[in-house]
């Protein structure tokens, strides 16, 4: 069974998304005005992470499309970054993307500009009360050639046969929040496009996605020394106690 070493360089994909659950609901069509207030300001103070919105009466979603780094040609990738559910406003905040994309130049911890964002989004909608917060990293890890079955299962082999596929789900609590860690297996695609017009598609390399949930245990009305909390939690687990309980895991 090999061991994991997993760093910060071996993520290629790193996304950081804040949910919120609200009271009463958002119902689009009664709301249409101030959301397209919010809309506008976003746009024009954060053109960096939003800049289409596609919107109607069951529908409110607002993208950015970031380009590649690389050579010209390669196509540019669009990101949904706001959407609004039926449960309440999801902010969406892509840090890194796989090759070609790479960095997006959003910050690794853009808990400052969530904040900024949040109390523009309920300066437009008013008289809501924030029940549940939410703060999800999801993480993938280029891991080359080791399909870290170690990291799925204690046990990755039963009665001569490898494990090959599978995930794995964990939840804790403390006294202020939830936990959940979920891992899965997976493979680094590369599909190049052939000159008779075929496309061959082959695995680069293995990799590791990992998603780390964290939200209040309390479904209450949070004040903002709350919402901090809640935060500071999920933000006090990135990167060494992570990679320290993969690590471990291993």
């Amino acid at each position: 069974m090999s061991e994991v070493a997993l760093t910060e360089g071996d993520v290629i994909q790193h996304i950081v998304t804040f949910g919120i659950d609200v009271y009463p609901p958002v119902e689009i069509p009664k709301e249409r005005t101030r959301l397209n207030i919010f809309y506008e300001e976003a746009r024009s103070r954060h053109g960096d992470l939003f800049d289409q919105l596609v919107a109607s009466d069951t529908t409110f979603r607002i993208s950015r499309e970031f380009r590649p780094q690389g050579p010209l040609g390669d196509p540019a990738l669009r990101q949904e970054t706001f959407a609004l559910t039926n449960r309440g406003p999801v902010f969406i905040f892509p840090v890194r993307f796989p090759d070609p994309v790479g960095a997006t130049g959003i910050n690794e911890d853009p808990r400052e500009r969530f904040e900024t964002v949040r109390r523009l989004f309920f300066s437009a909608i008013a008289e809501r009360k924030i029940m549940r917060i939410g703060m999800v990293r999801d993480l993938i890890f280029d891991t080359g050639e080791d399909p870290c079955r170690s990291v799925l299962s204690g046990k990755a082999e039963f009665a001569g046969a490898q494990l090959v596929g599978g995930s794995r789900l964990l939840s804790y609590r403390d006294a202020y929040c939830n936990l959940r860690i979920a891992v899965e297996p997976g493979a680094m695609l590369k599909t190049t496009k052939l000159p008779v017009g075929t496309e061959v598609t082959e695995r680069r390399s293995y990799g590791l996605r990992v998603q780390l949930d964290v939200y209040n245990l309390q479904v209450k009305p949070l004040e903002d020394a709350d919402i901090q909390q809640v935060l500071e939690r999920a933000t006090s687990l990135w990167p060494e106690k992570l990679l320290q309980y993969l690590q471990e895991r291993s």
